[in-house]
């Protein structure tokens, strides 16, 4: 008697409406694609300023267009930049840098991977373009005659640098994996001083990257952080801040990505290898903006971490960070301004996104293919890849309900946008082991519903979307009935 009073007391209890957003974080409990996650979008919230609550969108992201090919065929993409010294777009596929689509001389020799890239001032006495391919610099001026740099043109450049180039009061600057950090004189890009050299010692661990925020020189190290700023001394003008240094290092250069005073990176742990992505917003304050899921993933790179690549630009109005990983053949995104994550996905699906380096034109996205020699736009009024569909999936958690008893599913309804095209909904009841075959929402009708879903004791949802058209959705709604076993 008492156990049928308390279960009829907890049915009147149960809401018969659960409403659930449809944004949220990646759950993975491994490096597989159940639980709960978000493809193909990017989030985007509004605050009522009258009663301040908040709304969470999740978003379509926006698509690929063709833009050129510079190689005119298949080509490694290693890097992309906009320079208003000449107002073109410069790249590079395979050993060739391209104006625009027009190769320049020399080749680069003997080097692969990411190249770098730093500008001189409108002001310097020679206003340059410098790609660095951790072999030997490149120098661009503006008449777009390039000129290879080495230790045959002068004996104290830094070779075998790390790749990173910063120009930084009138200086260039460059690493090595010792943690030396060679300086050119003042306003003089293809002279290197044989006292122009400080080390990032304050740990015992190599360097790894350099980079600039404001007036200041970050160094990154395996296991720590460094800061230095220009005091004018003789040979290197640089000064450690002592006071300011981390010990949070950096897995690869690769990794890292920069947006105005803002750089994100994925961070190796002191001691234990630990993996994570950390941002440095404002010089002194450092974040983990990782979450366990994210570092799952990183950990299971390995050293493979040294084939990852990444960009920074803003899309769409968010500021992204966009992490490609080759072991797992995944992308992570992480939204500066949301400070959530999402993934993305190539067209064909289940592979990464074939976006490796990005540059800002004009308030234009341009993005550079891994592999097929192209350059795109990124467009948030464009809502597919290169003219081929992609498939936004939202798939959630697994819901109980806070109960173990059976649930009946009486109707879902989705809150949305209307917009052309089908929402497939389909349901996992055992753990995202098998989905039922999905049922179809038709997304121009105000009244976006699906009636009678069985019953369940735990029970997903996913959402898959692959129609060329803009999609956003902000929760879906349960009408759910409980019943006594």
């Amino acid at each position: 008697m008492a156990q049928a009073q308390a279960q009829a007391g907890f049915q009147q209890a149960f809401p018969s409406t659960i409403d659930i957003p449809l944004a949220g974080m990646p759950l993975q409990r491994g490096t597989g694609t159940g639980d709960q996650r978000y493809v193909n979008v990017i989030f985007e919230s509004y605050v009522n300023p009258l009663t301040g609550g908040k709304t969470l969108y999740a978003i379509k992201r926006p698509g690929l267009s063709n833009f050129s090919q510079p190689p005119l065929a298949a080509a490694t993409g290693r890097g992309i930049y906009f320079w208003r010294g000449t107002n073109a777009l410069y790249s590079v596929f395979g050993n060739t840098v391209y104006s625009g689509t027009t190769a320049l001389t020399p080749t680069l020799a003997a080097s692969t991977g990411k190249v770098w890239f730093t500008e001189t001032a409108p002001t310097a006495s020679s206003r340059l373009l410098i790609i660095s391919d951790g072999t030997d610099n490149y120098n661009i001026t503006t008449g777009d005659v390039m000129t290879q740099i080495d230790e045959a043109d002068d004996a104290q450049y830094p070779q075998s640098n790390l790749g990173p180039i910063v120009y930084l009061d009138s200086y260039l600057f460059q690493g090595q994996s010792d943690g030396e950090i060679w300086n050119t004189e003042t306003d003089l890009f293809t002279s290197w001083l044989a006292t122009g050299v400080v080390s990032s010692e304050q740990y015992g661990d190599e360097l790894v990257a350099i980079a600039q925020q404001k007036e200041q020189l970050i160094a990154l190290g395996r296991t720590s952080t460094e800061f230095f700023f220009d005091n004018a001394n003789t040979g290197s003008p640089l000064q450690r801040i002592v006071q300011n240094s981390f010990q949070v290092g950096c897995a690869h250069a690769n990794t890292l990505g920069q947006s105005g005073d803002i750089l994100v990176w994925v961070s190796e742990g002191q001691g234990d290898g630990g993996r994570s992505v950390w941002k440095l917003d404002g010089l002194s304050k450092m974040i983990n903006v990782g979450t366990p899921v994210i570092s799952r993933f990183l950990a299971a790179e390995g050293s493979n971490i040294s084939n990852a690549s990444c960009w920074m630009e803003r899309v769409a109005g968010h500021l992204l960070y966009v992490l490609n990983l080759t072991t797992g053949n995944r992308t992570f995104v992480y939204d500066v301004d949301e400070n959530m994550w999402c993934e993305w996905e190539a067209a064909a699906g289940s592979a990464e996104f074939p976006g490796i380096a990005a540059a800002n034109a004009n308030g234009t996205v341009y993005i550079q293919d891994a592999t097929n020699g192209r350059i795109y736009t990124l467009d948030p009024a464009v809502f597919r890849d290169s003219g081929s569909n992609f498939t936004v999936t939202i798939q959630t958690d697994n819901y109980a309900f806070g109960s173990p008893l059976i649930k009946f599913q009486e109707g879902l309804w989705i809150i949305g946008d209307n917009t052309t095209g089908n929402l497939n909904v389909s349901e996992s009841d055992d753990d995202y082991v098998t989905f039922n075959a999905a049922r179809t929402i038709d997304l121009s009708t105000t009244r976006k519903f699906l009636a009678e879903g069985g019953s369940f004791f735990q029970r997903a949802y996913r959402f898959t979307y692959a129609d060329n058209f803009a999609l956003r959705l902000s929760m879906m709604s349960l009408k759910l009935k409980m019943g006594t076993v």
